[in-house]
């Protein structure tokens, strides 16, 4: 059965502040952890910012952005960005000093009924487990991330979840951890066991990558949160840009929704099959 997460609410969270970039850095892979002054808002894992930079936008709207990392008294927090248009390129080159306007936080995170998950991610997807692995360290357990890419160099991040979490890699060249499709590893850990049936999957990445991670959840009898990674405009429900067609009792008989407002966060069997996210 598909049952509603319980929802965050949001009211006299979210806000937009100038926040002044302390440093870029490097990931490899051509991703880079922005980092900015604080104060950044106590933010759920799977909640999200909108982002520009304060001067030389080039483009009309601002872009979404889950939240990276942030220190435990919101000094400062970082965002996981890939130049790969105008508005990324922008917020890369933005030098230290210089500001970064932040609408935040936003959205509904990961439930946070669930002690244990296992953690899928695929490039950039990895933003919103950092937080995840924090909490899990904090509460003494160590969260189980699994993280595909096509080569070493495309696992930006990884190094990040030293100490902890418990890692398990896959590229599709072989050149780290297990050669192929994350979706791959992911069987084969359910068939040593190190995952069970049962289990709860948070699953963040490119499209075809959840599309096929839901499915072979659904196949291995395991529980799927898919955060998705949909085009916004607004980011707080009013251009209706975003939505994407769902099912349930969560909806009310509605058959879309907006991801700014009851996503990014989706349980796989929410989400109309076959639906695109884009």
């Amino acid at each position: 059965t598909c049952e509603p997460p319980p929802l965050c609410s949001r009211a006299l969270m979210t806000a937009t502040r100038v926040h002044s970039l302390r440093q870029r850095r490097d990931l490899g892979g051509g991703s880079f952890a922005i980092e900015v002054d604080g104060p950044i808002p106590a933010t759920l894992p799977g909640q999200f910012y909108m982002l520009r930079t304060e001067q030389r936008w080039p483009v009309q709207l601002p872009r979404p952005f889950s939240l990276y990392d942030r220190a435990p008294d919101g000094s400062f927090g970082s965002f996981l960005v890939k130049p790969v248009g105008p508005g990324t390129r922008a917020l890369c080159d933005v030098a230290p000093g210089e500001g970064i306007v932040l609408s935040g936080p936003l959205g509904q995170p990961f439930p946070r009924d669930v002690v244990d998950p296992v953690c899928v991610a695929g490039g950039v997807g990895l933003a919103p487990f950092l937080l995840l692995a924090r909490e899990a360290q904090a509460a003494g357990r160590s969260l189980r991330l699994l993280f595909g890419g096509r080569t070493r160099a495309a696992l930006a991040g990884i190094d990040d979840f030293d100490g902890l979490a418990k890692v398990f890699a896959a590229t599709d060249d072989g050149s780290f951890g297990h050669a192929g499709l994350v979706t791959s590893l992911l069987d084969r850990l359910i068939d040593d066991g190190t995952v069970r049936a049962g289990e709860v999957v948070f699953c963040c990445g490119p499209d075809p990558m959840m599309h096929a991670v839901a499915a072979l959840c659904e196949r291995r009898g395991l529980r799927c949160f898919l955060s998705l990674e949909t085009y916004m405009a607004c980011g707080y429900g009013v251009c209706n840009g975003c939505t994407v067609e769902v099912q349930g009792p969560r909806f009310k008989g509605w058959p879309y929704s907006r991801t700014c407002i009851e996503g990014p966060v989706y349980e796989a069997c929410e989400l109309v099959h076959g639906h695109d996210p884009h």
